[in-house]
C-alpha cells in the first residue's frame, strides 16, 4: 500500500495528537491522587463500637469493614424506641464535620445528637432536629434521615441515634443502616 506525502503527514499528526491526549490523561490522574487531605479525613474517623438500648425484643449489629457504617436489625412493637450509640474516634487533631445518614423504613422516626440524648428521654417526639430546636446536642437535620455535626479533634465520643416506631406501624423486625461520612476537617 502506497501512502502519499499528505497521508503520512496526517497519520503523524494523528499519532502526535493521541500522544498528547495520553499525556493529558496522565497528568489528570496525578492531580486527583495529590489530594491527601480527603484521604486523611476519611481515615481519621472510625466507629469503634455500637451499643443498643431501649425497647427491643431482639437485636443484631454489624460494623462495616471500613469502620464508618453499621447495620442493625431490631424487633420492635408499636411505639417502641431504641437508641443506637456508636462510639466514634476522631484521630485527627482538628474538629471534623461529619454527616450521619440513617436509612430506616418510613414508619420509624429518627433523631441524632452528639454525646447527649437528642430527644431527652423516651416518650418524646423523635422527629427532632427539624427546626434545630435541640441545637444544643450539636446535630442539624439537613434531609430525611441525614444529619450533620462536628466531632472534636483527637477525641473519642458517642453519637446518640434514637429510633422510634410509629404507634400505627406493624410490630416486627426492622433493619436500620447508619453511615458516618466525614465531610471536612476544620483547623
Amino acid at each position: 500500500m502506497m501512502l502519499s506525502r499528505r497521508s503520512v503527514m496526517l497519520t503523524t499528526a494523528g499519532v502526535a495528537a493521541a500522544g498528547a491526549g495520553v499525556t493529558t490523561a496522565d497528568s489528570g490522574i496525578q492531580g486527583s491522587v495529590e489530594g491527601e487531605t480527603d484521604v486523611q479525613t476519611e481515615q481519621a474517623l472510625t466507629v469503634t463500637d455500637v451499643g443498643i438500648a431501649g425497647d427491643t425484643d431482639a437485636e443484631f449489629v454489624r460494623v462495616s469493614d471500613d469502620n464508618r457504617s453499621f447495620q442493625a436489625a431490631v424487633e420492635l412493637n408499636n411505639g417502641d424506641e431504641v437508641q443506637f450509640s456508636p462510639t466514634v474516634q476522631n484521630s485527627a487533631a482538628d474538629k471534623l464535620s461529619a454527616q450521619i445518614a440513617v436509612k430506616t423504613p418510613d414508619v420509624i422516626d429518627v433523631a441524632v445528637g452528639y454525646e447527649n440524648d437528642p430527644t431527652e428521654g423516651p416518650g418524646t417526639d423523635n422527629d427532632a432536629n427539624v427546626d434545630d430546636a435541640n441545637a444544643a446536642d450539636g446535630a442539624v437535620k439537613t434531609d430525611k434521615g441525614v444529619f450533620v455535626m462536628k466531632i472534636p479533634g483527637g477525641e473519642t465520643g458517642t453519637i446518640r441515634i434514637n429510633a422510634e416506631l410509629d404507634d400505627t406501624a406493624d410490630p416486627g423486625a426492622y433493619n436500620i443502616g447508619v453511615a458516618i461520612n466525614p465531610l471536612s476537617s476544620e483547623g
